[in-house]
């Protein structure tokens, strides 16, 4: 059926940057959906260039699989994949399409249930209590505009770099669970310990539920791993390890009539300290899973208004202006003509956030919630200036002196 088109599912995986919960035997895959947000549930046949997701019903061949993503017709896919892949294009000499990896299938590692929330707060708590917050980390918080008081009331602890085998220790005599809590595995010696490394160094961001509970824990990294500068603390993939589930965060006070929905934890407590107001963070915009559950438990406290309040990459301007570092190199606009064509990663990166906005409008829908789109730094079009991206960078633009008591 797709024999006669230039790419493959493998492709358009890899385009969308779709990651592998776990490979069968077979080569497919199993992913978290894209749509549902069902983890492991949609599986992607390489073979057949084919995906299905039973939870959800979402399905078909690898034009489907973009279309229904971004919302387009199968001719309108087709057409955006070629020029995403650079391909079909004339007379342009261009590297091979950037396919999602051959990857072996590697033995099952055994995997341990997820602790109980009561359990997982209770040891993250504990190990927080253990921890430093170094000089150059309070600094760089500091910078971003927290107060001393914030930093020590939200928790923020630096990662340890040795002594990890004795702080899981002091957690098991101090009558904390470390089995199912992310982050915690068993070693080749079968002594529990923690997943920090250098490659993971940097500091905490306590992740909590409506009712203040530590549900997981984000790092903020020293230096980006994987081109991401967070990264979830897990243990998936090491032997009894677990993984963080993706929880949802939020800050503020149950019950207020407005609350803002952002992406990134450690962005809604900044936010939430500089405005007073309640805010909502998924770990991306498209990671909206865990979601319902918290709108719809906001919505029964009270709640009447969620914003929409992710960053302004949402609408950014699609002209390409060879701002996109190495990616330059890939998509074939280099030559003369290019300041009147569109960026294919910067029209898949605002189609992949708008999708993220559409979901939490849905969601608001169906808890019978009402939702608006909050916005800033905008030009006469309508379009993101480039100069303020998050929301906590446009409260801290309201007053740069010390960014602190303004209202959204």
């Amino acid at each position: 059926m797709y024999g006669d088109l230039p790419f493959t599912m493998r492709d358009v995986a890899g385009l969308v940057e779709v990651k592998p919960a776990h490979i069968k035997n077979d080569g497919t895959w199993d992913c978290d959906c894209l749509f549902c947000g069902a983890k492991k549930k949609m599986n992607i046949d390489f073979s057949k260039n084919v995906f299905v997701c039973p939870v959800c019903g979402e399905g078909g061949g690898m034009l489907d699989f973009y279309g229904h993503l971004f919302h387009v017709d199968r001719r309108t896919a087709c057409m955006e994949i070629k020029e995403a892949l650079g391909l079909g294009i004339k007379d342009k000499k261009l590297p091979p399409p950037k396919k999602a990896p051959e990857i072996q299938v590697p033995p099952a590692v055994p995997q341990s249930e997820l602790a109980t929330v009561e359990q997982i707060s209770k040891t993250f708590t504990a190990l927080l209590q253990m921890l430093p917050l170094t000089q150059t980390h309070e600094q760089k918080l500091l910078e971003r505009g927290f107060t001393r008081e914030q930093i020590i009331k939200n928790g923020y602890k630096s990662t340890p770099a040795f002594g990890l085998k004795k702080l899981a220790e002091r957690l098991v005599n101090a009558g904390c669970t470390v089995q199912g809590v992310p982050g915690f595995y068993l070693d080749g010696d079968g002594k529990w310990t923690i997943n920090f490394h250098t490659k993971n160094s940097g500091f905490l961001v306590p992740v909590r539920s409506i009712d203040g509970l530590i549900l997981g824990m984000q790092i903020r990294a020293d230096r980006p791993y994987k081109d991401r500068k967070y990264i979830w603390f897990s243990s998936s993939g090491c032997h009894m390890g677990v993984t963080s589930g993706s929880p949802v965060h939020f800050v503020g006070k149950e019950g207020e009539e407005t609350v803002f929905v952002t992406e990134g934890p450690l962005k809604a407590d900044l936010a939430h300290a500089l405005s007073g107001r309640s805010f909502v963070a998924v770990a991306g915009v498209n990671l909206y899973q865990n979601l319902p559950p918290v709108i719809g438990r906001l919505k029964e406290g009270g709640t009447k208004l969620f914003y929409e309040a992710y960053d302004m990459d949402k609408l950014i301007k699609l002209t390409c202006l060879k701002d996109c570092q190495e990616k330059c190199g890939e998509c074939g606009l280099k030559e003369d003509g290019y300041k009147t064509a569109q960026c294919p990663k910067k029209t898949i990166k605002r189609k992949n956030i708008q999708n993220g906005c559409k979901n939490l409008y849905r969601i608001c829908r169906e808890k019978k919630a009402d939702c608006k789109s909050l916005t800033w730094d905008q030009d006469g079009e309508g379009e993101w200036n480039g100069n303020i991206k998050g929301v906590d960078d446009y409260l801290v633009s309201l007053h740069p002196a010390n960014g602190q008591g303004q209202n959204v």
